[in-house]
């Protein structure tokens, strides 16, 4: 007889398990397939580091201005010498606020005293006029917490925040006690303005005194302060005019091209309104020079290229650098106050242009932009009261124009170049005499400008260029017109159409999308959709072809099942040798030969 049917069944159950595990795969892969976690569900690829630049898009950018900084530096005064012992003394500087803001800090500064300086208290409060104070509005100011603070010796420190509403054009007038011997680090201009008044020593701790009368002494120069920095005005940065004495307003009672240019600032709107901070010292030279051939030890400052970090790039809410230096280097190169005895390499064009790249690419790496501004025009001096007889030669007018020459040139890394020095040459009425100072915007020395130059400056500056709208100029008096058919003049034109000239603005967009992607790494690009028949790939194929495949595998493997039995029985007797034959068993099979054919019984 046949062996029993039940031992076929292994078969069936085999290709029925099998059959389900194929079938829930593909069930599970287009559930992963329709999964929104996978990027290509939804037409995404995945995530990849790209950089891409779009030329055109198919809606208008939406322009995301970034947040203005929380504390933006309003004002400065960079010390540049040592100016006696304080002994158990009160200092008060007045400070001029530029913009609005709901806190302050200050900036102290010890940096020309060789030994540590302790200040016992420091307060601040609104300027009522000379030293005196409005009463009522004086507030200690803190460090680290506590109302005394020692300073390291040429080193600095900035005050904790002080909780008050400071008003755009009034002045803060800060109060500084030192109750020991103290070397006072100042900056040291300009005569006719009076901006620091101080007690005699002895005169012991008036911080909280508002009133005028223990600070017997006044004068235009600043002791120790030199920052205020302001929060919670909403301006974009601050810019740092970093100069020398034209800068600093020296020969012009400390009025110059920075002040100018922050009351046309002043007449934006608040939110659009940056503070221009005066970095500028007299006497200050862009390069280093020999120890004795400059003012360096005892009023012109470090060189540029050494206070760059400490008097611009550290200061809070710094966006902008304008450099204007160089003038000075080039007249100590040549001599000084001894024309006739040059100190070469030193004050050369080439050691300008290359200190100027130097400041340059600090500034860059520091994150911000950094703009030059030409050496105005100047001529020798035969002294004015106080001041040395100045010689001016043609060879340094040939270093002059050379400099201005290489700034004005492309590729010298400047984010921008403003050429101040055509406009202040003699270029007006009938005279064509570009690299000459135009007299009536210049003090007697043919170096330094009066109120009228240091304005037409400040009219010449592009605040477009500092990030800002167009700000209205201010008068120059007497007003002046260009001299007609002279082509100084027209470069003079050409700069201050350019100071009223709007920031350029972007070009109009399409609906035309061109794009050029570079990545560090593979690309992974969109893939279309696959095309099938009559179509575009239905996202929900895959869970009907698991669910077809299950069905027929469900159908298969029960008709499998059923139908064995049947032709187990009905199938013709294996007998040996047979066309149906049974194979050879395998030497491990557990099947066991079939029991042999029983004879038939006799008789029958």
């Amino acid at each position: 007889m046949d062996p029993p049917a039940e031992r076929s069944r292994p078969i069936g159950v085999t290709a029925l398990r099998l059959g389900l595990f194929v079938a829930v795969m593909v069930v599970l892969g287009g559930v992963a397939l329709r999964s929104p976690t996978n990027p290509a569900a939804s037409g995404r690829s995945p995530v990849a580091p790209t950089t891409t630049t779009s030329t055109t898009a198919p809606f208008p950018p939406t322009t995301t201005v970034p947040p203005p900084p929380t504390w933006v530096t309003a004002w400065t005064s960079p010390t540049d010498l040592r100016l006696g012992t304080a002994v158990d003394a009160t200092a008060r500087d007045v400070v001029p606020v530029p913009l609005a803001g709901t806190a302050v800090e200050f900036r102290l500064s010890n940096a020309w005293s060789t030994t540590s300086t302790t200040f016992s208290a420091v307060t601040v409060g609104v300027q009522q006029s000379g030293a005196a104070v409005v009463p009522g509005s004086i507030t200690p100011v803190t460090f680290a917490g506590s109302t005394f603070v020692t300073v390291a010796p040429g080193g600095y420190v900035t005050s904790d925040p002080v909780a008050l509403t400071a008003h755009a054009g009034e002045s803060l007038s800060v109060s500084m006690a030192v109750p020991g011997p103290a070397a006072v680090s100042v900056h040291d201009c300009c005569a006719g303005s009076i901006d620091s008044y101080v007690t005699g020593n002895g005169g012991g701790d008036q911080t909280g005194n508002p009133g005028a009368g223990p600070f017997i002494t006044s004068s235009f120069t600043m002791r120790w302060l030199s920052a205020l920095v302001v929060a919670g005005s909403g301006s974009p940065g601050t810019v740092v005019a970093f100069g020398d004495s034209i800068t600093d307003g020296f020969a012009n009672h400390g009025f110059s091209w920075v002040d100018a240019l922050q009351e046309r600032i002043a007449q934006l709107g608040p939110d659009q309104q940056m503070a221009v901070v005066n970095e500028g010292i007299s006497g200050n030279t862009l390069t280093t020079f020999p120890p004795g051939t400059t003012y360096a030890q005892d009023s012109g400052g470090p060189p540029g290229v050494t206070r760059l970090g400490p008097d611009a790039l550290s200061l809070p809410g710094v966006k902008d650098v304008v450099l204007f230096l160089g003038t000075n280097d080039i007249w100590f190169g040549a001599g000084g106050s001894d024309p006739y005895r040059p100190i070469p390499p030193y004050g050369t064009a080439p050691a300008i242009e290359s200190a100027m790249q130097s400041v340059i690419a600090e500034t860059h790496d520091a994150g911000l932009k950094i703009f030059g501004v030409t050496l105005l025009p100047r001529a020798s001096s035969s002294g004015v009261p106080g001041e040395e007889p100045e010689v001016w030669t043609p060879a340094d007018q040939g270093t002059l124009d050379a400099v201005n020459d290489w700034m004005l040139s492309p590729g010298t890394g400047f984010d921008g170049v403003i050429n101040l020095a055509a406009v202040m040459g003699d270029v007006y009425g009938t005279a064509c005499r570009p690299l000459a100072p135009y007299a009536p915007y210049y003090s007697a020395d043919n170096l330094h400008p009066d109120t009228a130059g240091q304005t037409a400056m400040a009219d010449a500056v592009p605040t477009a260029l500092l990030g800002m709208p167009v700000a209205p100029l201010i008068p120059v008096t007497p007003a002046v017109a260009l001299t007609p058919g002279c082509s100084g003049a027209s470069v003079a034109a050409q700069v201050l159409a350019l100071a009223q000239a709007p920031a350029p603005t972007p070009p109009p967009t399409t609906t035309t999308t061109t794009t050029t992607t570079t990545t560090t790494t593979r690309p992974v690009h969109r893939d279309p959709p696959r095309p099938v028949a009559g179509g575009t790939a239905d996202p929900w194929f895959p869970l009907t072809l698991g669910v077809v495949l299950l069905g027929a595998v469900v159908t298969f493997a029960l008709i499998w099942t059923r139908t064995r039995p049947l032709r187990s029985r009905s199938s013709p007797r294996r007998l040996k040798g047979g066309t149906h034959a049974r194979r050879k068993v395998g030497a491990h099979s557990r099947q066991k030969a079939p029991a042999p054919i029983p004879a038939p019984p006799s008789g029958s």
